[in-house]
């Protein structure tokens, strides 16, 4: 079952072609939060969330979570304990 799930993702992934704003959007918040601790960036995460909560309809708001959720295989211990992090405290807002 993992290795379906990774496969998806890669499929996914071989189809997205980043346009040249992409990258430079990439590359500007790379650059804004590499001094920020951790806990700072879960806060703008939060802040995040309550813009998206505010601007998508629900059922686009619960297809980020879908996604995230679809990433899990691809990820470490580690990063998993993080994004469970996140999620809780984005379920307590």
């Amino acid at each position: 079952m993992r290795k379906k799930n990774i496969d998806e993702i890669m499929e996914k992934i071989k189809e997205y072609n980043p346009s040249q704003e992409d990258i430079e959007a990439i590359e500007n918040l790379a650059e804004a939060y590499k001094d920020k601790s951790e806990d700072d960036i879960f806060i703008e995460i939060i802040k995040v969330n309550d813009t998206l909560e505010r601007n998508l309809s629900e059922d686009e708001y619960r297809e980020i979570f879908e996604k995230l959720e679809s990433i899990r295989p691809l990820l470490s211990e580690e990063q998993n304990r993080k994004l469970d992090r996140i999620l809780d405290l984005l379920d307590k807002e």
